[in-house]
């Protein structure tokens, strides 16, 4: 299995260098117009997350597309494993970011191409640069972009959920953006859990929106776990 892995990502990371040649044009976009600078770099993603998908011949099932509004909204997830942003990226039709934990900034090429979409990366152990963090993810839903955010701060590896984590879901509450919670199963198989990377079934289910605009102090507080409650609900769905 650990042989496997390491394939798996030498042949990624060679995937992703080759296909980084287009960050030039995104590069050149932001300067020009930073809306179709996101709009060429979330499409060439797209690309790259459905090919990863088909050479890891993976069953990729989705539930609730009819959910996900128009407009940009905040995508409450559980996180399961590293894959759920394969799935949830290859799930979207308009550009989305993350909101990413900071050590994943210090890979090579990814922040680049992330960040292009709207990714902001946040350091959990500072509350000033939380804060700011979730205020440029406000200013990313006021540009047109939805956000995904996975509140239970760290990979579960496994079919159960930990707890969310109280105030995570201020970005939404602040911009009055339409939280859309958010379940994946199967994620953990793919590359993390198991003795082989292919061939794997993941489930990815999208629930009907939850509006934040206009809601009293007592229904903000409630917020969180109205959410992990929905989401617990669609697991117990995807695994039966």
């Amino acid at each position: 299995m650990i042989l496997l892995k390491f394939l798996w990502y030498s042949y990624f990371a060679v995937y992703l260098t080759l296909k980084s040649t287009a960050l030039v044009k995104v590069k050149y976009l932001e300067k020009k117009d930073p809306q179709k600078a996101a709009q060429y770099a979330f499409k060439k993603i797209k690309e790259m997350t459905n090919h990863i998908l088909k050479i890891t011949k993976t069953d990729f099932q989705i539930y609730g597309e009819e959910n996900i509004p128009d407009e940009p909204c905040v995508f409450v997830a559980n996180h399961q494993a590293i894959f759920d942003v394969f799935a949830l990226l290859a799930s979207m039709n308009q550009v989305t970011g993350f909101i990413a934990k900071k050590e994943l900034s210090k890979l090579p090429l990814i922040p680049t191409w992330v960040r292009a979409i709207g990714t902001v990366f946040i350091d959990r152990s500072n509350a000033r640069e939380g804060m700011k963090a979730i205020n440029q993810g406000i200013e990313n839903i006021k540009k047109g972009y939805s956000m995904v955010i996975f509140p239970e701060g760290t990979r579960s590896l496994s079919s159960a959920m930990g707890t969310m984590k109280k105030g995570s879901l201020k970005m939404a509450i602040k911009s009055e953006a339409p939280i859309v919670p958010v379940t994946i199963d199967g994620t953990y198989k793919v590359l993390e859990v198991g003795k082989k990377v292919s061939g794997h079934t993941i489930k990815i289910m999208f629930h009907k929106p939850i509006e934040t605009a206009g809601l009293s102090k007592e229904d903000q507080k409630n917020l969180t776990e109205q959410v992990q409650a929905i989401v617990e609900e669609g697991l117990k769905k995807l695994t039966n």
